[in-house]
């Protein structure tokens, strides 16, 4: 069994957090330097990227929305030394990639 469609779902419950205005993803995103805006990109390609890697044929589609937008909050996250941030964000990446190239595995 793929791991990658229970990825994807997570990546769209985690987008929809931050789409419903979630104090905390609001927080740290501040925290960050993102406006309100930027979160919003953010969820919205969380949630379409989490939902492009759950079925098989738009795996690869999907896996490269979601790396690109990880690598731009992991790039903020290390240039601010969140570690603490940046490690998850780090494995996340990844999953990403693993599914980018290796789409029928996982």
């Amino acid at each position: 069994m793929s791991l990658y469609p229970i990825l994807g779902a997570a990546f769209v419950a985690a987008g929809a957090d931050k789409a419903s205005g979630d104090a905390g993803y609001e927080g740290m995103f501040r925290h960050l330097g993102w406006s309100h805006a930027g979160m919003r990109n953010v969820a919205i390609a969380e949630i379409a990227g989490g939902a492009l890697l759950i079925p098989g044929p738009s795996r690869r589609l999907g896996a490269g929305i979601l790396a690109v937008t990880s690598a731009a909050v992991l790039t903020t996250e290390l240039s601010r030394n969140e570690v603490r941030l940046a490690a998850p964000r780090a494995l996340l990446l990844l999953a990403t990639l693993s599914a980018l190239l290796f789409p029928r595995r996982g």
